[in-house]
């Protein structure tokens, strides 16, 4: 069963998330030092509660291991506000 971290300083990637496309809730981070993303989540499509633990790749994309629901994470995009006029 896997453990989420205690600090966002145990981190080089971290995200907590609702997936709009279908509803999925999950916990998804990368440990420093490695490659690898670890995500706990609950299901969209089926409800049931899983765990994922694969390589580190964009989009993060894994399939419930309950109901075969192909599900993906997709990186935030920055927010680009507005430019200040120049005078």
């Amino acid at each position: 069963m896997l453990k989420e971290p205690k600090s966002m300083d145990e981190c080089s990637f971290f995200t907590r998330r609702i997936l709009d496309d279908d509803g999925t809730r999950l916990v998804a981070w990368v440990p420093k030092g490695t490659n690898v993303v670890n995500v706990i989540y609950i299901c969209g499509k089926c409800g049931k509660k899983g765990e994922v633990t694969q390589e580190y790749k964009k989009p993060i994309t894994f399939v419930c291991e309950h109901c075969g629901h192909k599900i993906v994470v997709e990186p935030i995009k920055k927010f680009r506000g507005r430019r200040k006029k120049s005078s």
